[in-house]
């Protein structure tokens, strides 16, 4: 029989089919004791990894987040990848603090300003400056989440010919203002901090940058308070007729 297991990751839904014995276990689809050769262990491995960094970013960010590339400047490269990564975990831990900081703040602004709006309730600008304190007040409040890989790369000619050099792709929740995300960087330049738009720049495409092999190091690092796909498993509910229709249709 055929048993279907479904995905949910935020907005996404994969469905997965796939034949199974009677008591739902999956039918293996290699002979028995053969094992896969190390190239096709590699692309097995980058798939895997596309696919659960692209799960992670459908369940955990939207339009209110970030995506963002901090960089160095040549002079200030960290000498080693554990120096590379203390750096981007101290970034973060600077972020937390400033979440922090502008949520107390934010929480005084927009106290003071249901003040005013009570004396003035037809001033429209100001109704629009308690709703957007509020929104952002929503985001700060929620815990920060993140996920991070660390490349390096080697100049190839220059008066830094030879040296390495590392940057970093991270997905990061909003809240803070991006040129503020930006300036909490104090590696060098090149920050870029954008708004996550996944209409335009989904986490598929995202995935080709962060999924990329790292030459031996951890592929990318979460924060431990994401929210992970749901997966539901469904056997027995597509015939093979369905499965060869579904597969012929467009």
């Amino acid at each position: 029989m055929n048993s279907e297991k479904r995905t949910y990751s935020g907005p996404l839904l994969e469905c997965d089919i796939y034949p199974s014995f009677a008591d739902g276990r999956r039918v293996p689809t290699r002979a028995p004791k053969s094992k896969p050769s190390s190239a096709a262990q590699a692309r097995y491995n980058r798939l895997m990894t596309g696919k659960r960094l692209v799960r992670l970013v459908n369940a955990n960010f939207d339009g209110t987040d970030y995506y963002m590339h901090p960089t160095y400047s040549p002079q200030n490269a960290p000498s080693d990848e554990r120096e590379a990564r203390n750096n981007i975990r101290n970034y973060i831990r600077r972020v937390k603090t400033r979440r922090q900081s502008e949520l107390k703040k934010s929480e005084k602004l927009l106290s003071d300003a249901q003040i005013t709006l009570a004396a003035a309730p037809d001033n429209t600008f100001l109704a629009l400056t308690v709703e957007k304190l509020r929104e952002r007040i929503e985001k700060l409040k929620q815990p920060l989440r993140y996920v991070y890989t660390i490349e390096q790369e080697t100049y190839k000619k220059g008066r830094y010919a030879g040296k390495s050099n590392w940057h970093n792709h991270m997905f990061i929740s909003g809240g803070l203002p991006e040129r503020e995300m930006e300036q909490i960087w104090s590696g060098g330049v090149r920050v870029n901090c954008n708004r996550y738009k996944p209409e335009s720049f989904g986490p598929e495409a995202a995935a080709v940058y962060m999924g990329k092999d790292p030459r031996g190091y951890k592929r990318f690092v979460c924060s431990r308070n994401l929210r992970q796909p749901k997966e539901r498993i469904r056997p027995g509910k597509l015939t093979e007729r369905a499965v060869d229709r579904m597969a012929q249709q467009r």
